[in-house]
C-alpha cells in the first residue's frame, strides 16, 4: 500500500484550504436553477456585507415568454411565490416586497402577476457583532407556480455565500441595475387621503388627487391585497369631480362579509412631455361612515327572528333528547317541591343563555383573528365531536340504571359543585345548547348571518335573543304555576320514562359516530369506538364499587378513564378524501366551477350541508333525493353542486357570509338566466322544491 510522506498530505491540505475560497468567491453573488420555463437565481444587490448595514437580496425569475408567475394575490386562480430563509444566528429577514404586477386574464378569470421577468426584494439585516474576513453563507427554500394554460408547481433550495467587509470595501453588483429596475416597481405610500364607500355589491373608492392633473390620467386600476374582496375579472369605471377619484369595484365572494377597511395597490399611468409615466401606490382606505352595513333588514326585525329562531329550535331533532329531560325534571320538581319550579326555570334559561353568549364571545374572538368560521364550528374538530360522544353515552347509561353519580336527575351537574339541584338545572341548559348546533332552525339563519358582519356588542345582543327565545318556552312553564297544574303528576311512571329517554340519547351517539366517521380515518374510528366501550366497561366498574371505601380502587378508574379518552383523542387522524369533482350527477362544490356554469347561464342547485347537520340530512331525504325531484334536475339540465362543511373549509364559509348565513343548511338555485340566485328556505320539502325548479325553463 502507497503511503505517501506527511509533507506531501499537509501541502495538499494547505493547497485545498487556499483553492476552496476561490471557487466560492466565484459563485458568491448568485446560484440559480434553470427548468423548462424559468431560470430562477438567488441574487445579491452588493458584493458583501457591512456589519449591522442592511442588505438587499432577491429572487429572480427570468420567464420564458407566454409563461407567467404570480403577485402576492394572484387573482382569481394561482399561487404567490414563498420564500423559508434559513438565516444564520443574529440576522431577520424582512418580508418579500411586491412590485406592481400586471393583469394576466385567462378566459373569463383574472390573475395577477408576472411576464418575462419578477424581482422580489427582500431585505436581510445583519448583526454588527460580525468579523470582517469571514464569509456568511444564506440559505433559501422558494417555491413558485409558473404557468400558460396549465400551470407547474416547482421548487429549488438556494444557497449564496458574501463576505463581510467594511462599507469602503462594498460594491454593487452585476445585479445592481436588476434591483434599481424591481425598486422602481414597488408601490409607495398614497399620498393622497383615501375612503370606500361600502354597498352590497359594490365598492365605490374615493380619492383625493389634490396634486396632480387628473387631465393627463391614461388608466387606473386598483389591485386588492386578497382575493374575495372584489371581482377581479369585471369592469373599474371611474369618474373625478373636482379631483376627486370615484372608483367603482364590483365586490367578490366576501361580500356578505362586514368592511373596515380596503387594502390594496392603486395603479396609475399619466400621459407625460416623455411619454407615460407608470406609478403605483399602497391603499389603506377606512370605510365611510355612510357605509352601510351588510343587512338592510330593521335591527327590531333580527332580534324577532332570534327570538323566533330560538324558540323553534326546541323541535329540531337535535335538541330533543336533552330537552325531553328538562320536561321530566320540571314534573319531578313540580311535584317535590313547587316553590322551586321559578327558580329552576331562571336557573336553567341562565344556562341556556350563557351558553349562547360564550359561543357569541369565542365566535367573535375567532372572527377578529382572521379564522373563516360560522355556526356549528365547533362540530368541525374530530375531537370535540368524539367528547359530546362520550358526555351523551355516559348520561344514556346513567338513565338506564347502569351507573349513578348522585341521586338527582342532573347529578352530574350537583357534583360539580356541591350544590344540589341548581347546578344541575344550569348544566341541563348549557347541554341543551351544545347540543343545539349542529340545527339551524327557521329564521335563525338571517339573525345569524346579520350577527356575525356587525359590531361585537350588536353580535353579543343577537346571541342572548337567541338564547332567551330557546329557554323560553320552559321559562313561561316555569313563571306560570296555572301552566305547571297541567303536568302529570309524579310516579312509577318517571322511572320507566327516564329509561325509555336513554334511547334518544344512544341514538344522538350514532350518529355523532357517523358525523365521526366522515372526518377521521378507519383506524381512527376503531379507537373511537372501542373507547365507547370501555367507557361504559369503566361506568360499570365504578357502580360495583360504589361501596367500596377504599379511594384506591376509584382513583385507578378515573386514571384508566383519563388515559383512555386522553390516549383516543391524539389518535385521530383526519380522513384522506379521494373524492373526485364530480360524483355521479352530483358535483363537489368549487366557487371557480360555479362561476363557470353562471357565465355558461347553466342552471345549478348548490346545497351547502354537513354531516353534523340534522336538518341538512333530513332535507335531503325528504325533498332533493325524492325521484320527482331529481327527475326535474335532469329534464331542466340543473347541476346538483355539494358543498360539504362538515370539516373546515374557508371557501364555503366565505360563500355563507355572501349569503348573510353563518351556518349550515344553505340551499341557493341559480336559474340560469343571469339572475342572482333564489335563497331557498332552511327546511325543505319536496313541494318547495318542485315549485322553484318549475322557474327554470326546460333546455330544448
Amino acid at each position: 500500500m502507497l503511503r505517501l510522506p506527511a509533507w506531501v498530505i499537509k501541502s495538499c491540505f494547505i493547497s485545498a484550504l487556499l483553492i476552496v475560497p476561490l471557487f466560492t468567491s466565484a459563485f458568491a453573488y448568485t446560484t440559480q436553477i434553470t427548468t423548462p420555463r424559468v431560470t430562477a437565481s438567488l441574487i445579491s444587490e452588493h458584493d458583501s456585507i457591512v456589519p449591522g448595514q442592511p442588505i438587499w437580496l432577491a429572487l429572480h425569475f427570468d420567464i420564458i415568454p407566454e409563461w407567467h408567475t404570480y403577485w402576492s394575490n394572484a387573482g382569481d386562480s394561482g399561487n404567490p411565490p414563498t420564500i423559508d430563509w434559513h438565516l444564520p444566528a443574529g440576522f431577520s429577514a424582512s418580508d418579500i416586497h411586491w412590485p406592481y404586477p400586471e393583469r394576466l386574464p385567462v378566459g373569463p378569470l383574472m390573475n395577477y402577476g408576472y411576464s418575462k421577468q419578477s424581482t422580489l426584494l427582500v431585505k436581510i439585516t445583519p448583526p454588527d457583532t460580525l468579523d470582517p474576513g469571514q464569509t456568511v453563507t444564506f440559505f433559501a427554500s422558494a417555491n413558485w407556480l409558473v404557468c400558460k394554460v396549465e400551470c407547474i408547481p416547482e421548487e429549488s433550495e438556494f444557497s449564496l455565500a458574501l463576505p463581510v467587509t467594511s462599507a469602503d470595501q462594498q460594491s454593487p453588483t452585476e445585479w445592481a441595475s436588476v434591483f434599481r429596475e424591481a425598486r422602481q416597481r414597488l408601490p409607495q405610500p398614497l399620498p393622497w387621503t383615501a375612503d370606500v364607500g361600502v354597498e352590497p355589491e359594490q365598492l365605490q373608492l374615493n380619492i383625493d388627487l389634490a396634486s396632480i392633473d387628473t387631465q393627463q390620467l391614461e388608466e387606473l386600476y386598483f389591485y386588492p391585497a386578497s382575493y374575495g374582496l372584489v371581482e377581479h375579472a369585471a369592469a373599474q369605471p371611474h369618474r373625478i369631480n373636482n379631483n376627486t377619484l370615484t372608483l367603482t369595484l364590483t365586490r367578490g365572494d366576501l361580500r356578505g362579509q362586514a368592511l373596515s377597511q380596503l387594502d390594496g395597490l392603486l395603479l396609475i399611468r399619466e400621459r407625460t412631455a416623455d411619454g407615460l409615466l407608470t406609478r403605483a401606490f399602497t391603499v389603506a382606505a377606512p370605510a365611510s361612515t355612510a357605509a352601510s352595513t351588510t343587512s338592510s333588514a330593521p335591527f327590531g326585525l333580527i332580534l324577532l327572528f332570534a327570538l323566533a329562531g330560538g324558540l323553534l329550535l326546541n323541535i329540531m331533532p337535535c335538541v330533543f333528547p336533552i330537552l325531553s329531560l328538562k320536561a321530566l325534571q320540571i314534573v319531578q320538581t313540580a311535584a317535590q317541591a313547587p316553590a322551586l319550579v321559578r327558580q329552576n326555570g331562571l336557573i336553567f334559561t341562565a344556562g341556556v343563555v350563557v351558553s349562547f353568549a360564550v359561543l357569541a364571545g369565542i365566535l367573535l374572538i375567532l372572527r377578529a383573528s382572521g379564522e373563516a368560521i360560522g355556526w356549528g364550528f365547533q362540530l368541525q374538530s374530530p375531537a370535540f365531536v368524539l367528547i359530546l360522544t362520550w358526555l351523551l353515552l355516559a348520561m344514556g347509561l346513567m338513565f338506564s340504571g347502569v351507573w349513578s353519580f348522585g341521586e338527582n336527575l342532573m347529578g352530574l351537574g350537583n357534583q360539580l359543585t356541591g350544590r344540589r339541584g341548581k347546578t344541575g338545572t344550569f348544566f341541563t341548559g348549557v347541554l341543551a345548547v351544545v347540543v343545539a348546533t349542529p340545527c339551524t332552525a327557521p329564521f335563525m339563519g338571517t339573525a345569524l348571518g346579520y350577527a356575525l358582519g356587525q359590531s361585537s356588542l350588536t353580535a353579543l345582543l343577537i346571541f342572548i335573543v337567541l338564547g332567551v327565545g330557546m329557554a323560553l318556552p320552559w321559562l313561561l312553564i316555569s313563571l306560570s304555576p296555572g301552566l305547571a297544574n297541567w303536568l302529570p303528576k309524579p310516579g312509577a311512571w318517571m322511572e320507566t320514562t327516564k329509561q325509555v329517554l336513554a334511547f334518544p340519547l344512544y341514538a344522538t351517539c350514532a350518529w355523532l359516530l357517523w358525523v365521526l366517521s366522515q372526518q377521521i380515518d378507519q383506524a381512527s374510528l376503531l379507537f373511537a369506538m372501542m373507547s365507547l366501550v370501555i367507557l361504559s366497561f369503566l361506568l360499570w366498574t365504578w357502580q360495583k364499587l360504589r361501596a367500596t371505601p377504599h379511594i384506591l380502587y376509584k382513583s385507578a378508574l378515573a386514571l384508566l378513564l383519563g388515559a383512555t379518552l386522553l390516549t383516543t383523542v391524539v389518535q385521530l387522524q383526519p380522513v384522506v378524501s379521494t373524492a373526485t369533482a364530480t360524483e355521479g350527477e352530483r358535483q363537489a362544490f368549487d366557487p371557480l366551477r360555479l362561476e363557470e356554469l353562471k357565465r355558461n347561464r347553466q342552471p345549478v342547485l348548490v346545497n351547502f350541508t354537513a354531516a353534523w347537520c340534522i336538518t341538512c340530512l333530513v332535507n335531503e331525504k325528504v325533498a332533493i333525493s325524492r325521484p320527482n325531484v331529481q327527475t326535474q334536475l335532469r329534464e331542466k339540465g340543473v347541476v346538483y353542486m355539494k358543498g360539504d362543511w362538515t370539516n373546515k373549509d374557508p371557501q364555503i364559509t366565505a360563500m355563507l357570509k355572501r349569503y348573510g348565513r353563518s351556518g349550515v343548511p344553505l340551499y341557493l338555485l341559480f336559474p340560469g338566466n343571469g339572475q342572482e340566485a333564489m335563497v331557498l328556505p332552511n327546511i325543505l320539502t319536496e313541494g318547495i322544491l318542485t315549485d322553484a325548479l318549475q322557474q327554470i325553463k326546460t333546455p330544448n
